[in-house]
């Protein structure tokens, strides 16, 4: 068990099906626990800029209650995910590069993942009652700013900066899903691993261009 749940809750466990799959959360979460919510949640309406007090407080409770149903669903399915991506990597480090045993594996990784989504849904739904669209996509942008949905995007437009605007578009596209299924976790490397699956796909969508090569040069323009 992590750390983080070590302390007992201190009020029952209330559970929430989704779908035929229970997923749990907590009305009042032990200190460790609060210490943790307060911290994600301080940055992420640090990010929003909520002059309404009130409002605050209410999605700042949208988003504990999130945070504690993610990590307990996190608890449960970890050791799966785990095995899953290592899987992943493994298959893409295979030489010569054949990226169809990985995405064979990917899917496998949607699958586990898709038990949290309907929660996840009804989140944004419960946030969409207290913010604006913009202010959503905000909270978004800032729950996986590193390595962040504009963030990358903006890398791929001064890679190829001859990319047009049905390329630019889809790469795009790619990028929102990405950030929506970083959403789903919020430990650094998961995210990470999370990115650089729908980069794969990026870059196999511009693969007639030299990509290796063209990486090589943004590379040395950052330095």
């Amino acid at each position: 068990m992590r750390p983080l749940f070590r302390s007992a809750l201190l009020t029952l466990l209330i559970a929430l099906s989704f779908g035929g799959s229970t997923l749990v959360r907590a009305d009042v979460a032990d200190a460790a626990t609060q210490k943790r919510i307060d911290a994600k949640t301080g940055r992420l309406l640090g990010a929003l800029k909520l002059e309404d007090t009130a409002k605050a407080d209410r999605v700042k409770g949208i988003l504990g209650d999130w945070l504690v149903t993610m990590w307990s669903w996190h608890q449960q399915n970890d050791p799966q995910l785990k095995e899953l991506w290592t899987q992943w990597n493994q298959a893409r480090a295979v030489v010569p590069k054949d990226e169809f045993p990985a995405e064979v594996i990917a899917h496998k990784i949607d699958d586990v993942y898709a038990s949290l989504r309907p929660a996840y849904r009804a989140m944004v739904e419960k946030l969409s009652t207290e913010l604006t669209p913009a202010q959503v996509d905000a909270l978004k942008e800032t729950w996986s700013r590193s390595p962040g949905m504009t963030r990358t995007y903006n890398a791929y437009l001064e890679i190829v900066p001859d990319l047009t605007e049905e390329q630019k578009k889809a790469i795009h596209d790619r990028m929102l899903i990405a950030r929506e299924d970083a959403m789903l976790t919020d430990a650094d490397k998961e995210i990470v691993a999370i990115y650089k699956r729908h980069k794969v796909k990026v870059e196999a969508y511009v693969g007639t261009l030299e990509w290796a090569k063209l990486h090589q040069a943004f590379a040395k323009r950052g330095k």
